[in-house]
C-alpha cells in the first residue's frame, strides 16, 4: 500500500516534489480550425433554422464565410451564428454578415434580408429595391394615387456608366394586391442620417482614418437606410420586429450580441445598424448601384 501511495505522489508532483498544477482545460474550436468546430456542430445550428430554410445551403453559405473569423472567439462565432439561424437568414453578405471586430464576431443583417424578413409576412406580395441613376427615366408624383406616383425605367440602351451617377435609392412593397408607400432617399438625405447617427463616421472622422462603413462602403448603408425606412409602412411581424431590436443593438456597445427581444424604438430617421465606434468592422464588399443582383436593382 504505502509502494502505491509513492507511485500516485510520484506522479502528481513535480521535480521539486511540489504538487502540479492541473493542465488547462482546452477548448478545441480554438485549436482546430473554424471550419471543423462548424462541421462537428452542424446540427447544433441546422436544429435551429426555420423549417423553410435549406439547412444543407445555409451550412455551406456558413463554412464559406469561417475563413475571415479565425481570429474571433468560439462563442462569438457560435452566437453569430444562432443569430443568422434564428431569423433565417444567410450569411452570405447580402442577407445577413457575420463581422469580426478583432476577437468577437458579430451578428449584422443587410439590407436583403430586411427584404426576406418582409417577403414571409402572409399580407406582403412583393417587395421592391432599386437605384435610380442621372439619365434614368422616372417620375414621382406623391399626390397621384398609386401606382401612378412613381415610376422607374432604367436606361436599357446605355451602359451603367453613361446612366450616369446614382441620384436616388428607392423601396417600396405589395401589401394585398396594393402598392405601398415608395420610400426614396437621395445620396444628401443618407449623408444626414450618417452624419446624425454614426458614432463609427464621427470617430473615424475626428480619428482621421476614415474607415467607418460609411466611409468604406457607402452604397450598402445608403441601401440599408432605404429599406429600413420601408419597415415603417409594411405589416409588422415579430421577427422583423426583432431583427430591427437585434440591428439596433449593435450600435450600442462594441461589441455587444444581438437583442431578439423588446420593442422597437421610433424615430424619424432610424440610426443605421452599422454604426460602430471601435474597432471598426470588416465589412463584405457590396456590388456598386444597379450592378445587379448584389446591391443591384432587384425589380
Amino acid at each position: 500500500m504505502s509502494e502505491l501511495k509513492d507511485r500516485v505522489k510520484a506522479a502528481t508532483s513535480g521535480p521539486d516534489d511540489q504538487p502540479q498544477e492541473p493542465a488547462p482545460v482546452t477548448d478545441l474550436a480554438v485549436n482546430d480550425s473554424v471550419r471543423q468546430w462548424l462541421q462537428r456542430r452542424q446540427t447544433y445550428f441546422t436544429d435551429a433554422l426555420p423549417r423553410h430554410v435549406d439547412k444543407a445551403h445555409f451550412m455551406s453559405v456558413a463554412l464559406a464565410s469561417m475563413e475571415k473569423l479565425k481570429d474571433c472567439t468560439p462563442a462569438s462565432i457560435n452566437t453569430a451564428l444562432l443569430a443568422c439561424c434564428r431569423f433565417g437568414l444567410e450569411p452570405d453578405g447580402r442577407q445577413a454578415a457575420i463581422i469580426p471586430y478583432k476577437e468577437v464576431a458579430t451578428f449584422q443583417p443587410m439590407y436583403e434580408g430586411y427584404i426576406e424578413l418582409m417577403y414571409r409576412h402572409p399580407r406582403v406580395d412583393s417587395v421592391h429595391f432599386g437605384w435610380i441613376r442621372e439619365k434614368d427615366q422616372w417620375d414621382y408624383t406623391p399626390t397621384e394615387p398609386s401606382p401612378r406616383d412613381f415610376f422607374h425605367k432604367p436606361r436599357v440602351d446605355l451602359s451603367e456608366a453613361d446612366r450616369g451617377p446614382v441620384i436616388l435609392a428607392y423601396a417600396f412593397a405589395w401589401i394585398d394586391g396594393r402598392r405601398s408607400q415608395v420610400i426614396m432617399l437621395n445620396r444628401s438625405q443618407a449623408e444626414a442620417i450618417r452624419d446624425k447617427y454614426s458614432k463609427a463616421y464621427k470617430n473615424a472622422e475626428r480619428k482621421g482614418t476614415r474607415d467607418s462603413t460609411w466611409h468604406t462602403d457607402f452604397d450598402a448603408m445608403w441601401a440599408k437606410s432605404s429599406v429600413r425606412r420601408l419597415v415603417k409602412v409594411v405589416p409588422t411581424s415579430h421577427d422583423l420586429t426583432e431583427l430591427l431590436q437585434a440591428d439596433d443593438a449593435v450600435d450600442d456597445a462594441q461589441p455587444a450580441p444581438p437583442v431578439i427581444r423588446g420593442t422597437v424604438i421610433s424615430r424619424d430617421d432610424e440610426p443605421g445598424p452599422d454604426d460602430q465606434e471601435t474597432p471598426t468592422p470588416t465589412w463584405p464588399k457590396t456590388a456598386q448601384p444597379g450592378g445587379g443582383a448584389e446591391g443591384g436593382e432587384q425589380e
